[in-house]
C-alpha cells in the first residue's frame, strides 16, 4: 500500500525532481529540451532560458512578489555543461586550485538541469552575492513564499554538509509545488528527499 506524501506517479515521471551535485552528475551532453527564453524582470537584457513549466512558475512568483510590493530580478538560469566548464575552471585558477564550493562542478550544478534560478533585489545587480540577501525584504520574501509556486531554496543554511555547496539564499530551484511544500514542511534539502523517495519507491516495488 502506497501512504507517502507524494503521488507514487509523480515521483516516476517527473522530470522535476532530478538531483545534480558531485555524486550525481549529468552528462556533458545533457541539455533540457523544453527551454525558453525567461519574460520576466532581468538584471541586464541579455536572455536568459529555463525549462517551461519552471519559467511559468517563475513569473507567477514574480507576480505575486510584486504584488507584496516587492521587485526581484533574474540573474542566471541555464547554463550549459562547457559553461560551467570554463566558470569552474576559472575559479580554481583565481583560488590556487582549491574548490571552494562556490562554483559547482561540471556536471554537478543545479543551473544544467534548466530548472535553478538566481534571484536578487535591484541594490545587488552587479555587486558580489552574499548571504546577507536573506536578511532584505526580497530575501525574507522568497524564503517565506517561493514554497507555495513549486519553487524551494536549493542551498540551505543548515545543510551545506550535505549539499556540499555555501548557503545561498538567492539560489531558487523549481520542483513542483506537491514537491516544493513537501520539502519546505520537513525542512530536507533536495539531498535529503531524493534518499527518502528513492527509498519508499524501491520498498513499495520490492
Amino acid at each position: 500500500m502506497w501512504n507517502y506524501p507524494i503521488p507514487y506517479e509523480l515521483l516516476k515521471s517527473s522530470e522535476y525532481i532530478v538531483l545534480a551535485n558531485k555524486d550525481h552528475l549529468l552528462d556533458s551532453d545533457y541539455i533540457p529540451q523544453d527551454l525558453v527564453k525567461l519574460t520576466v524582470r532581468k538584471i541586464s537584457s541579455d536572455p536568459i532560458q529555463m525549462r517551461q513549466a519552471a519559467s511559468d512558475a517563475l513569473t507567477t512568483l514574480f507576480d505575486a512578489a510584486k504584488e507584496d510590493g516587492i521587485y526581484l530580478y533574474a540573474h542566471s538560469g541555464y547554463r550549459s555543461y562547457r559553461t560551467q566548464n570554463t566558470m569552474y575552471y576559472n575559479r580554481l585558477k583565481k583560488n590556487n586550485g582549491k574548490d571552494d564550493g562556490v562554483v559547482a562542478y561540471p556536471g554537478s550544478s543545479d543551473h544544467q538541469t534548466g530548472l535553478g534560478i538566481d534571484v536578487i533585489n535591484k541594490s545587488g545587480i552587479g555587486k558580489k552575492f552574499t548571504s546577507a540577501f536573506a536578511n532584505t525584504k526580497e530575501g525574507k520574501w522568497i524564503a517565506e513564499h517561493c514554497w507555495d509556486y513549486g519553487f524551494i531554496i536549493r542551498y540551505q543554511k543548515d545543510k551545506e554538509d550535505l549539499t556540499q555547496i555555501i548557503y545561498e539564499p538567492w539560489h531558487l530551484r523549481y520542483v513542483g509545488v506537491e514537491v516544493s511544500r513537501y520539502i519546505h514542511q520537513m525542512n530536507y534539502c533536495l539531498e535529503e528527499f531524493t534518499d527518502e523517495w528513492q527509498r519508499v519507491v524501491y520498498e513499495y516495488e520490492h
